[in-house]
């Protein structure tokens, strides 16, 4: 039994642990996000900063990542994806140096998810790149 204790605990610890990278996320994207590969993250004032653990975000990864980890969330739960106030996804790199920002505001993930789409021309549109300056503002 003093084994089954430790070991929850220990479990318990180990977890916790792990999540000390994602601050103010909110659960519905908790977890999509970490599936997806991200690191570290952090959700505020509408914007979520997102790193992954890899030396360059392309745009495949990046086009996937908004497709199956931001958008699929609105289309899966669009009640909770709405109270969130997401209105910007910056997805970087390790080194927050290089990646991309998606312009979530307003019904983006809903027009993408409509049949016949291009998703990758689609998210181009509402994307803008971000290097070692930062991420500009949308256009």
């Amino acid at each position: 039994m003093k084994y089954l204790v430790s070991l929850l605990a220990c479990a318990a610890s180990t977890l916790a642990l792990a999540d000390t990278g994602f601050k103010n996320v909110p659960p519905l994207l908790h977890k999509s996000i970490k599936n997806g590969g991200v690191t570290t993250a952090q959700f505020d004032a509408g914007v979520l900063r997102a790193q992954l653990g890899k030396s360059e975000v392309t745009e495949l990864v990046y086009d996937t990542f908004i497709f199956h980890h931001i958008c699929a969330r609105q289309w899966h739960e669009p009640q909770q994806f709405a109270g969130l106030g997401l209105a910007r996804v910056e997805l970087l790199n390790t080194a927050g140096d290089q990646g991309f920002a998606f312009d979530a505001r307003g019904d983006v993930c809903t027009e993408m998810g409509k049949l016949g789409k291009n998703f990758r021309s689609f998210i181009g549109q509402y994307s803008v790149a971000c290097t070692a300056g930062g991420c500009p503002a949308q256009r």
